[in-house]
């Protein structure tokens, strides 16, 4: 029995195989992607109605959620139509209701004729105190736009979290099979069994992720997966799917070869000391910069206006003040550049 080998019933133990790299730039391109098709929406959806009732009272409802105002219709002087001039030279029109004691209220920006059309049923409806209910939405067509940027957010995030998660490997049954459970943000999503038998080595096989949104230029992200090797050759992936990086697949290579009692563990390691250094280029960096500059004064505003909101020093219906701007959107600013420093930083080969 020259040739038999050691059975495996002897080996036990764990590997951690994991957590993938992921596409930094890309993944904070996708949060900028998925807030704009937010702030899209809710200009799209936004509405003002206007219900007034002869002797009794006007009731206003603007804004996503709706806020409501009330008023007596007495009140009620007039109603203009002022024109806004967009930065693309576009035109809007806003609606003005004028109140007693030069109290003025602005309703929904419109197209120029919708809001003329608006002002004229409110100008009726005071002349003649007539019941007064109209209605101003915001352009439809901008849904189409928030549904766009909401899908290339989301696929652009998919891509640049592909394989999110890790393995964790271990052996059971005495030695007789290798247990491959796969989680994601420390929840278990599958789990299934590989046989041990016979097997003399664990390599690492290459593949493609056949990434969405490769930049001109761009690198594929390198990608592998660990395969059981018996005596005969014959090969035993231990996933279907290939996963994100390549130090990460020879360390646990490694230590699977270690606790399996295989000695080959040399040749793995001789691979991993020969990967350089992870480094982000210049111009990705500086994308990563502005990206998170940008997102991170966004959710600085929000988080410190929810807060405010929450501790009873704000309310929905104010306006933005410069010192929340100033607040917020400062330091969440200086957080995203500091996170995207760390993230885009010179480290270890993934």
């Amino acid at each position: 029995m020259a040739f038999r080998q050691p059975g495996f019933h002897r080996a036990s133990g764990s590997v951690v195989h994991g957590p993938f790299p992921i596409r930094v730039t890309r993944f904070l391109i996708s949060i900028l992607l998925l807030l704009a098709a937010i702030i899209v929406a809710m200009v799209s959806l936004s509405k003002s109605h206007l219900a007034c009732t002869p002797g009794a009272r006007c009731v206003l409802a603007r804004g996503i959620p709706a806020r409501t105002t009330g008023f007596p219709m007495s009140v009620l002087r007039d109603v203009r139509v002022d024109m806004k001039r967009g930065s693309k030279g576009g035109t809007q029109g806003v609606v003005v209701l004028v109140l007693d004691g030069g109290h003025q209220i602005s309703l929904q920006q419109v197209s120029p004729e919708r809001a003329t059309e608006a002002a004229a049923a409110v100008r009726a409806g005071i002349a003649g105190q007539q019941p007064i209910d109209v209605t101003l939405r915001g352009p439809w067509w901008l849904l189409s736009l928030g549904l766009a940027l909401l899908a290339s957010g989301l696929t652009m995030a998919y891509s640049a979290t592909k394989g999110l998660g890790r393995f964790h490997l271990e052996i059971t049954r005495g030695g007789a099979a290798l247990r491959v459970r796969r989680l994601v943000l420390a929840i278990p999503v599958s789990s299934h069994e590989v046989s041990l038998e016979g097997v003399a080595d664990v390599r690492v096989e290459g593949g493609k992720l056949g990434e969405m949104w490769l930049g001109k230029g761009e690198a594929p992200t390198p990608a592998g997966r660990l395969v059981l090797v018996d005596r005969s050759g014959a090969a035993r992936p231990l996933t279907a799917a290939v996963f994100p990086g390549q130090a990460v697949h020879l360390r646990a290579a490694a230590e699977l070869l270690r606790i399996l009692g295989l000695d080959r563990q040399r040749h793995v390691e001789e691979q991993l000391a020969s990967l350089p250094r992870a480094t982000t280029p210049l111009g990705t960096r500086i994308a990563a910069l502005w990206i998170g500059a940008t997102v991170g004064a966004l959710v600085g505003v929000g988080v410190l206006g929810l807060a405010g909101i929450a501790l009873g020093l704000l309310r929905t219906s104010d306006t933005i003040e410069p010192w929340l701007l100033v607040a917020g959107g400062g330091g969440g600013a200086i957080a995203g550049v500091a996170l995207a420093v760390y993230l885009t930083r010179s480290r270890p080969p993934r």
